[in-house]
């Protein structure tokens, strides 16, 4: 019998790394032997069920038509294929047969509709839902990004039988984005979420570009390397400073809270927001964008800090051990990428995909303990590779590859290695507006693991364990 792969490829392919499926080869595919492909993002509409996977460093994307508002649920392979199944039910009322669970994702009550974009929406069911009749980590507490809220028993002190809740998040962005011109729609994924003001627009125009059949030169290129490096920088300062402030290491905290306005200065005195947004555009550089003095002006405020940075690590890190520990199988499974990732053991990096990349200046491997404790030693490890990779594409910048256009079939995927994980985004195009998209968060990958990676510890912990994940709920429910 043939393998996952090899079927996928047998189906209709109808983009660079798009195949469709018919039912049969569907119900095959999902119960093929051997391996099974890490699965990067599933969901669905009225019309078809989709799933991203890795096939090695690459992506391969299968879809199969929904018949009479149901299909096969991936999730009976792939358990991260939940969420996604959980939310089409809740917005277009297409049902997964054989689906892990079919709780509701974002229809946490109040909406004025059911299933809002479905052909025929439902009345809406008034009021919210009760929240859970035991202890609540409220989404105020927990310091992330968007609204998360955790439920769970107290036993001895530690918390047990966790449930996540991340519907209030949902804003309706993806339906937002619907018959727009990508340069429209720009701005809106520029705002995901504020880790990611470089990582998701670089990500969604790279789909574009790959639909389009366009290739950006390679001083383009470098330039968007550099930006995302920066914003790889601020962000790793930020999660090392919230989740140092939770264990009451207020000096480690202030130091990177110190840097990173620093970095922000930086950026505002070479002409930039202080957190780049807005400036991966389609045309090349936004007006005004000097990128060599910034990023030399970001090297020169961050290099003289690294020492007593690594120092404070050193002191302080020992704090956050055995804090929030994922497994290198759990991040496998559920393709958990990012610093989580590689701190747990899963070696995954876009970065060293991307032609005209500098791999000699990427030296940071990640660990194996998985907790607090590694992720954070790998975040002050990524700065210094970051820095390391500016100074080398300064060196070169404009250095030329042999990478060839993609053809153009108005279809595309674009990919990015953010501050916090891998960024993807698929995009469908008819006569230049956006037919269909899909955003894929890193965070998204995180919430089937948080039970696991949670449990057993105190309420307290709690909040220390969500803030070193770098976890972003405005990322998820899109």
């Amino acid at each position: 019998m043939r393998e996952m792969s090899s079927l996928i490829h047998s189906g209709e392919r109808v983009s660079l790394f798009h195949y469709h499926l018919d039912a049969d080869l569907w119900r095959t595919m999902l119960a093929a032997p051997g391996a099974t492909l890490p699965l990067v993002s599933a969901w669905a509409d009225s019309s078809r069920i989709y799933i991203l996977l890795l096939e090695g460093n690459r992506p391969l994307m299968a879809s199969c038509a929904v018949e009479d508002g149901r299909y096969l649920a991936p999730s009976s392979r792939f358990p991260a294929a939940e969420w996604g199944e959980r939310v089409a039910y809740d917005l277009y009322g297409v049902e997964g047969m054989g689906a892990r669970d079919d709780s509701p994702a974002v229809d946490e009550g109040g909406w004025d509709a059911t299933w809002p974009l479905s052909e025929r929406p439902g009345p809406g069911l008034p009021g919210l839902k009760p929240l859970a009749d035991r202890p609540f980590l409220r989404p105020e507490r927990t310091g992330l990004c968007g609204p998360l809220g955790l439920s769970f028993d107290i036993c001895d002190g530690r918390a047990e039988g966790i449930s996540v809740s991340a519907g209030f998040a949902h804003r309706g962005v993806l339906s937002q984005l619907i018959g727009k011109s990508p340069e429209e729609g720009l701005r809106l994924v520029s705002r995901v979420t504020a880790g990611g003001f470089v990582a998701h627009p670089l990500a969604f125009v790279r789909a574009v570009e790959q639909a389009r059949g366009e290739l950006p030169g390679p001083g383009i290129r470098d330039t968007r390397f550099l930006l995302l490096e920066i914003e790889r920088i601020s962000v790793h300062l930020h999660d090392i400073a919230v989740t140092m402030r939770s264990v009451e290491a207020e000096m480690f905290a202030s130091h990177c809270d110190h840097a990173r306005e620093a970095v922000a200065q930086a950026c505002a005195r070479a002409g930039v927001s202080r957190r780049l947004t807005d400036l991966v555009t389609f045309t090349g550089l936004k007006d005004g964008l000097e990128p060599v003095p910034l990023a030399q002006a970001v090297c020169d405020v961050m290099e003289p800090r690294m020492l007593a940075l690594a120092e404070m690590q050193r002191t302080f890190g020992v704090r956050l051990r055995k804090i929030g520990a994922l497994s290198v199988e759990a991040v496998r499974e559920y393709a958990v990428g990012g610093v989580t990732g590689r701190a747990s053991g899963r070696s995954l990096d876009l970065r060293r995909r991307e032609a005209g990349m500098r791999l000699d200046a990427l030296r940071a491997t990640g660990d194996s303990a998985g907790d607090a404790q590694a992720r954070n030693a790998l975040r002050l490890a990524e700065i210094r590779d970051s820095l390391a990779l500016m100074r080398r594409i300064l060196a070169s910048i404009g250095m030329d590859d042999d990478e060839p256009a993609p053809q153009s079939l108005e279809e595309g995927i674009g990919a990015a290695e953010g501050p916090r994980g891998d960024v993807w985004y698929w995009v469908q195009l008819k006569d230049g507006l956006i037919k269909a998209i899909q955003v894929r968060d890193p965070s998204a990958s995180l919430l089937p693991v948080l039970g696991k990676a949670l449990d057993g510890l105190t309420p307290d912990q709690l909040v220390t364990a969500l803030r070193s994940f770098g976890l972003a709920p405005s990322g998820i429910a899109l």
